[in-house]
This record gives structure tokens, sequence and C-alpha cells, in this order.
């Protein structure tokens, strides 16, 4: 397997995602292989139809200015993805879709259901790429490869160091799973366990594991780390800063609950803060 349709999303209203994230997504798109498409998510305002509003604020003018910023938005966004795809000499297509206010991310999710992989931008500039990020992992079926908005990403073939997050979860598995056209083609393949954090997690844990991708031809290294008696999250950020990976391939563990989702401690972190790019399934 190969992962042929990849999908990269940009939000536009109330914040837009910045220029380099979209540059920074193209590149990784380039690392990955595939036809990439960019798709932007403009916002349809609601029509008030208040008399008395509209007499004293005209807030139905003000709803279609908005519209038309985030209308305008979406164009620029598109121009500085085909500007990075010829760049980068990445195949690309432009598409939009369009969403009513705090629906975006369902709107994003019926599309990617029928990609293989969907990469988004998470940082401080745009609040609701989280959201965005979190609805996608549980809810479209497929990895998603979240990355820091700040991120300066070279275009390339294929990743020098991928990191695995293994503790021998079906979520892990999973992960795992996903990432296999990666971990094929990487320079190099290292793997983190925090021994003692789970009951399946002691030394040596990773074996079978390693069987596993040496069965798939991928050679890969194994670095064991004392869990236990910190937060799995903070020991996963300093071995990233430690190993310093191209990519970083995880389980998402959570659930979604009336519209809150339920997040485990590495997943939280993650999202709330990406070390490096991160493929997670869910």
């Amino acid at each position: 397997m190969v992962y042929r349709d990849l999908l990269l999303t940009a939000l536009t209203y109330p914040d837009a995602t910045p220029d380099r994230a979209i540059r920074s997504g193209v590149a990784l798109a380039r690392r990955i292989g595939g036809k990439l498409t960019f798709l932007t998510v403009r916002v349809d305002l609601p029509q008030l139809h208040n008399r008395l509003a509209n007499a004293l604020m005209d807030l139905d003018q003000l709803s279609d200015m908005e519209e038309a910023r985030s209308n305008a938005t979406a164009d620029l966004e598109a121009v500085c993805a085909r500007i990075a795809a010829e760049i980068f000499k990445a195949p690309i297509e432009i598409a939009t879709v369009t969403a009513k206010l705090y629906e975006e991310s369902e709107v994003v999710v019926r599309v990617a259901r029928t990609r293989d992989l969907i990469l988004t931008p998470i940082g401080p500039a745009v609040l609701a790429d989280r959201d965005l990020a979190e609805t996608i992992l549980f809810e479209a079926g497929r990895p998603v490869l979240v990355y820091p908005e700040a991120a300066q990403v070279t275009a390339g073939d294929g990743f020098d160091r991928v990191a695995v997050a293994w503790d021998g979860s079906r979520a892990a598995a999973r992960a795992v799973a996903d990432a296999l056209p990666i971990l094929a083609t990487a320079g190099e393949v290292r793997i983190f366990t925090a021994v003692g954090d789970k009951p399946q997690t002691d030394s040596g844990s990773a074996a079978d594991f390693l069987r596993h991708l040496r069965a798939h031809g991928i050679q890969a290294k194994v670095d064991e780390r004392l869990g236990g008696e910190r937060r799995i999250g903070a020991l996963l950020k300093d071995y990233v800063g430690e190993v310093k990976p191209d990519l970083l391939v995880m389980g998402a563990y959570g659930h979604a609950r009336l519209r809150e989702f339920i997040l485990g401690g590495a997943t939280e972190a993650v999202l709330g803060d990406p070390p490096c790019p991160v493929l997670m399934s869910h």
C-alpha cells in the first residue's frame, strides 16, 4: 500500500491558516507522496432578519462582509498552496467547501472519509484547528497527520528518521499499520516504549513488534525509557526533543461523549502542542 490520496485542510474564519503552515503541509505531502487536495473552508454566516438590530447596527451587512472576508482568505490560501506545490514539485488539486459557522469540522470530516491521510496544522494562530483535528481523528476513520503551524518543513523524498510510540495497544497497532508506507521508506526507525507505564510495557515488550517490522523489511531500534512516575506526555516530548525525528507515529486514545472529547494523556499533550509532525490513528 502507498498513499495516493492526501488532504490538507485550511480554515478561513475567524482566523486564517498561516501561510507557513500551508507551505509546510505541502512539503509534508511531497515527502509522503501521492496527490494532494488542498481544501479551504468558506464560512456561511446566518442572516439575522431582525429589523431592530439591522436598523441599529446593520448586522446583515456585517455578516455579508465577514463572508466576503472568508471567501477572499480562501482564495489567498489557494494561491499560497499552488505556489508551494510548484516550488516543491508536488501534484495538487484545489477544492473548497462551504460550512455554517461552528459546523466546519463536520463538513470537513465528510470529505476526509474518502482520503488516505489528512494533514492539519495546530497552533495558537487558529484556535479552531484543535477542534478540527480532534473531530477528524475520532470521526473520519482515517489517519491524521498533525503538525505545529510554526514548523518549517522542507520538501524531499520520504523521512530521514521516524519514531514510533509503542505500548502494545490496539490504537498503537492501528497507527503502525496506517504508517507502514512511510516506515518502509524511512532512513531510520526508532521505537519509543515507556517501561512500566502500562502492564504490557515491561522491558523487552517490543520484541514481537520488531519481528513484525522486519517482516515488512523495516529495521528498527528500540529506545526504552522508564515510565510510571512522570506523565507519558512529558516523557514523549522529552524523547522527541532528544531523538529529533522528522515524524512521530502514535495511537490516539479517547472517545467523544456529548461532543466533548475525553483524551488520553499522550494524545492530549500532542494535540495541545505537537512537538513535531505526528501521524495519529484511532
